[in-house]
């Protein structure tokens, strides 16, 4: 009977030594697609978190390097110079773009995707047909088409995955369509600076805020904090809303996770 090696690498180890480094370290492009459960659904710890924040820890890209967003190429000059893409999509359609980019594209990037289980299941989580049809991408970003342009608009929100939808709802319910703007960040990375860009001039006088539901240790805060204030030429800071920082991923306690979820939901909207 064989016995297993004690000495067999971790998952993390193997995404440090072979996937995020794997073409500048061994010179070999890899296509690799990750689809990893990830979204704060009160089912306690070990189902919660795909640990974004190592990932996007992994990324190459420079922070404080201000990209040439008015290059025709930016985005196509992006993906080719970044190690690996990390996305968080919240529509089938995106989701089947991201996939069919990663195979047309001429060359090969590992592609880190973060799957809410709830998703699968919502009613809001769907796409019409023509989103699919030629002539349609994936869109690194998806801008608000509620608020309108200009003064009136207090608050402008971004986020990353699942939370959109409870924030979609609860604006709604509070009926601040007109006066808080909700963008989605679909690709975490590489950081689309040129439509945070567009999306932050959309709405000049806004209040800018970075809802997610991860710990603030945690998360994508660290990493969009200071590409936020890069892509905004140094003149907006967003501020953080969600749940404070936390040793744990999630409360392992239905009903904190409860109250810890409206808080942060019913916090976007305190203008």
């Amino acid at each position: 009977m064989h016995k297993p090696s004690t000495n067999l690498p971790r998952p993390q180890c193997i995404i440090d030594q072979f996937i995020s480094s794997g073409q500048e370290k061994w010179v070999r492009q890899s296509g690799l697609v990750m689809l990893l459960p990830h979204g704060y659904e009160g089912m306690g710890p070990e189902h919660s978190s795909a640990r974004l924040e190592r990932f996007l820890q992994l990324c190459s890209d420079d922070a404080d390097c201000q990209p040439d967003i008015d290059n025709p190429a930016f985005e196509y000059d992006q993906l080719y110079s970044c190690n690996m893409q990390v996305i968080n999509c919240t529509t089938p359609s995106n989701y089947f773009h991201a996939l069919r980019r990663q195979v047309k594209k001429p060359f090969r990037k590992p592609l880190i995707v973060m799957t809410p289980k709830s998703l699968l299941r919502h009613p809001e989580a769907k796409s019409k047909f023509s989103y699919f049809d030629e002539g349609t991408h994936f869109l690194r970003l998806i801008p608000d088409s509620t608020a309108r342009e200009g003064e009136g608009v207090k608050r402008i929100v971004f986020c990353s995955g699942k939370v959109y939808y409870e924030l979609a709802k609860q604006r709604e319910l509070a009926g601040l369509q007109e006066s808080v703007a909700i963008s989605r960040v679909e690709q975490v990375s590489p950081f689309p600076h040129d439509l945070v860009h567009r999306e932050l001039a959309r709405f000049p006088a806004a209040d800018v805020v970075w809802v997610q539901e991860e710990p603030k240790n945690m998360g994508a805060w660290s990493y969009v904090q200071p590409r936020f204030f890069t892509a905004s030429h140094s003149q907006r800071h967003p501020r953080y809303i969600g749940r404070p920082p936390s040793a744990t991923v999630a409360a392992g306690n239905k009903a904190v996770y409860k109250h810890e979820q409206e808080t942060l939901v019913q916090g976007a909207f305190s203008l």
